[in-house]
């Protein structure tokens, strides 16, 4: 595994290069799209594991930092959704460059998995492959969800928070807005036409999102995984499960 900076000197990113090991079959590519501020915290251990089987499997994987997040430049108060976005579609080049592969397969989680769908949308000719993982599907539910848990949070520990905060994550109101408005269903007939969708567990909006892959002639595409949820914590240990047969079913997939 490799740490490098890459991307433009004014918006510098911060990535984690994981060769692919010896493969007798073409060279593949997967850049892994993290979810946002406590959910990427808690998938850290789960990623980081996905990076290491798909290389050992023979793909050239690279995970990263969105601009203003992690070790990569900038700050959390500028962030926008439109910029990480344009990070998930940097990212592809990087390791195309890196890599010497041709076309590169996206796996998104959560937060993530909106920005793999709309970089997918928009950079066709360089996606062969989307994965999207516990994908958020309205942005205004997700948003309500995590606002619930900070004041949950908050409660418990007898705090008053800070304002343009979010779990202990700076927000701004730009960012917000954004959040508030994904919507993942926008843009379903331009995602590529290898695509798989992953739930740990049955989705409150699933029916919404299995519908929009029906109209689209994608309703196989959809598969339900009896196991515990990367994103959300494990009270044993404190930080989010590994999901070992959903990680499988990613690297059996992406080499396929």
């Amino acid at each position: 595994m490799t740490p490098l900076y890459f991307g433009d000197r004014s918006r510098r990113l911060f990535g984690l290069y994981t060769p692919a090991h010896a493969s007798g079959t073409r060279a593949r590519g997967a850049v892994i799209c993290a979810p946002w501020g406590v959910e990427h915290l808690r998938a850290h251990r789960s990623m980081a594991q996905l990076g290491k089987w798909l290389g050992e499997a023979g793909v050239h994987v690279l995970r990263f930092d969105y601009h203003g997040t992690g070790d990569s430049a900038g700050d959390m108060g500028d962030a926008r959704l439109d910029g990480w976005r344009d990070d998930v579609m940097t990212a592809v080049e990087e390791l195309k460059d890196t890599a010497g592969v041709q076309r590169v397969t996206l796996v998104g989680l959560r937060l993530g998995a909106v920005l793999a769908a709309q970089a997918a949308a928009a950079r066709r000719r360089d996606i062969d492959g989307l994965v999207l993982w516990d994908p958020v599907v309205h942005g205004a539910t997700y948003l309500r969800e995590l606002q619930a848990l900070h004041a949950q949070t908050l409660h418990a520990r007898a705090l008053s928070g800070q304002e343009g905060e979010l779990l202990g994550f700076p927000v701004s109101e730009g960012l917000l807005q954004d959040m508030a408005g994904m919507d993942l269903l926008e843009q379903v007939a331009k995602w590529p036409s290898r695509m798989l969708v992953l739930s740990s567990g049955p989705m409150e909006e699933g029916p919404a999102l299995t519908e929009a892959l029906r109209s689209a002639g994608r309703e196989d595409a959809v598969e339900c995984l009896d196991v515990q949820a990367a994103w959300l914590e494990d009270r044993h240990s404190g930080a989010g499960a590994v999901p070992v047969k959903l990680l499988r079913r990613v690297v059996d997939w992406t080499i396929a």
